[in-house]
């Protein structure tokens, strides 16, 4: 387990704001668990629904991380649905400690 003084810190921003999410071994482990046994096509088509157009191809390379180091955020968060998981989890991110700035909003 991890002590608070070891956990990573977080700053919420709007994922809008995001250009791209790295992406790592862990995440597409963790992608090959949630998705079960969708195939790949299925995946991929299931995620037009949420305006994001990807092959099968490129879906396998991001689970086996080949040469894939960041993602859109647009993706995740399809992905996200698709599993019905939290983003916290397709990005192996539970035992990180999530400040949210206290910022205006530019006003």
């Amino acid at each position: 387990m991890i002590s608070q003084e070891e956990q990573p810190e977080v700053t919420m921003i709007p994922l809008t704001e995001v250009g791209s999410i790295k992406w790592t071994d862990a995440r597409g482990q963790k992608m090959r668990e949630l998705r079960g046994d969708i195939p790949l096509m299925a995946l991929a088509k299931r995620l037009t629904e949420f305006e994001v157009d990807i092959s099968r191809q490129y879906l396998n390379r991001i689970e086996t991380n080949t040469e894939v180091k960041n993602v859109s955020p647009e993706l995740i968060t399809a992905l996200c649905q698709v599993f019905g998981c939290t983003l916290a989890e397709l990005l192996c991110l539970k035992s990180t400690k999530i400040v949210q700035l206290g910022i205006d909003n530019c006003n």
